[in-house]
């Protein structure tokens, strides 16, 4: 995990799909648009944000970041996204995820992270166990698609601990 600069940005979401598990409406790519999101992200404006590039092989695979970072409670929640489908199941988010955590705990200071998720996003419910988190909250129908179809949100926690990150 690094910043990414600029280009790597646009790089990044020139290849992007997004996935239909999350949002049923194809991404499209617009390089203002992007130049605008990349400017928020990384010109200051977020103090409880930190944006991180995914590379694999030298190329943005995906999207980390750590938000709504509270120095006082030592808290913090996490998001990811990966560029396509030729990305996932090869252990390249569970590793991002693993490495944000210990930035989160060592470089910010954070004791737990946040992450949630829709209810049919089985592969992120997975990655969650897997990692330790636990589950804390159920929000029913929180979620509103494009399509009308309202979805529940399930929100997990992790203590995060020096040993073990």
């Amino acid at each position: 995990l690094r910043p990414f600069t600029e280009e790597e940005y646009h790089r990044f979401f020139r290849a992007y799909v997004s996935d239909p598990v999350m949002d049923p409406l194809p991404f499209q790519y617009n390089r203002e648009q992007i130049s605008r999101s990349y400017a928020y992200n990384y010109g200051g404006a977020q103090k409880q944000y930190v944006h991180l590039g995914i590379f694999a092989d030298g190329c943005p695979v995906g999207a980390f970041q750590l938000k709504r970072m509270n120095p006082e409670k030592k808290t913090c929640e996490f998001g990811i996204i990966l560029q396509n489908d030729e990305v996932k199941n090869r252990g390249i988010g569970t590793k991002a995820i693993v490495e944000g955590l210990r930035v989160a705990r060592g470089k910010y200071g954070m004791e737990y992270c946040i992450g949630d998720t829709m209810r049919r996003n089985s592969r992120m419910i997975h990655l969650f166990e897997k990692l330790g988190f636990s589950l804390i909250e159920e929000i029913p129908e929180a979620y509103s698609l494009p399509d009308g179809h309202r979805e529940d949100r399930l929100v997990y926690q992790k203590k995060l601990t020096e040993d073990e990150l």
